[in-house]
């Protein structure tokens, strides 16, 4: 799953590790996958009519992933306090909805979120961020 810092950066050319892996994978075989809440946010910050179109065209070649569930929204929030007891604040419950949808289904993170990265290395979710390269 590619979260919306990635595609930020892939978007606006901004010259990342994130922002590569997105070109690099978009040119592989792997599976890519989206859910709602980064498409929303993704496409809130495009501008032009034009990479709107575009864009959508490619979103909707994405796997779209969906949550399971109520169960699910519950997993979310007893990692956010999971978290918190150990003394870290993840900053939006946006990110713990993409961590746990991305252990439900499977797939590893590919993200710049400072939060993400948190989530993914606290060894509550059995996902993972994707490996990029310095």
């Amino acid at each position: 799953m590619i979260d919306t810092t990635a595609w930020a950066d892939f978007l606006n050319d901004f010259p990342s590790p994130q922002g590569a892996a997105v070109a690099a994978l978009l040119d592989s075989d792997h599976d890519l996958c989206t859910c709602g809440v980064v498409v929303a946010e993704v496409f809130q910050g495009l501008r032009h009519e034009r990479k709107i179109r575009s864009f959508a065209e490619l979103f909707r070649e994405l796997i779209y992933l969906e949550p399971s569930g109520i169960d699910f929204h519950f997993r979310a929030a007893e990692i956010y306090r999971a978290l918190r007891r150990k003394g870290t604040t993840i900053r939006s419950t946006i990110d713990c909805l993409i961590a746990v949808l991305a252990e439900e289904h499977g797939c590893a993170v590919l993200s710049g979120d400072r939060d993400m990265a948190t989530l993914c290395r606290s060894g509550l979710l059995t996902t993972s961020l994707w490996p990029i390269q310095q």
